[in-house]
């Protein structure tokens, strides 16, 4: 089975083919960042050459994306004004799967000893595989750096999925 076939569809991305207008700003990769918005999720998102399948309403920062292999991830911004702070000092990077039958607690931790990058976790409840990768924005990153976070995750999910999922 595919990575592709694999893929969890969450509730909020149910409506297959849904692309969200939202009007991204010029990627500029050296702009230093403090706190990100929806339209910076955005314009990473598209830096990428991701499509944009669904974003937050209103002051949400969340931006669901899909790659040209058909992998869809979220880049949710976190820690949202707090401490004097506007916008979101935090980007939590995930994709999510159909739990696999053979992921166990044992799966996830050989996977997460494996590949330090990420955080493998399983919701056995709801039947999600979450692979997570978090980026703190304190005191400044370039926007370079975040779409480089992005690519860290997508990249090791290729490698990490068949560990987590029982396979190897």
């Amino acid at each position: 089975m595919t990575i592709m076939a694999r893929l969890f569809a969450a509730a909020s991305l149910a409506v297959a083919g849904l692309s969200a207008p939202l009007a991204a700003q010029d990627y500029e990769p050296g702009r230093l960042v403090v706190a990100v918005d929806q339209t910076d999720l955005a314009t990473i998102a598209t830096a990428l050459g991701h499509t944009i399948r669904e974003t937050g309403k209103g002051d949400e920062a969340f931006v669901a994306a899909e790659t040209r292999d058909g992998i869809v991830y979220l880049l949710l911004g976190t820690a949202c004004d707090v401490n004097g702070v506007p916008k979101c000092q935090g980007v939590m990077i995930q994709a999510r799967f159909d739990l696999p039958e053979r992921t166990t607690p044992e799966t996830l931790a050989k996977t997460n000893e494996a590949q330090a990058a990420i955080t493998v976790t399983a919701d056995f409840k709801e039947k999600a595989l979450v692979f997570t990768r978090y980026h703190v924005l304190d005191n400044g990153v370039t926007m370079a750096n975040i779409v480089a976070n992005v690519n860290v995750l997508l990249g090791v999910v290729e490698d990490a999925y068949p560990m987590a999922a029982g396979e190897e």
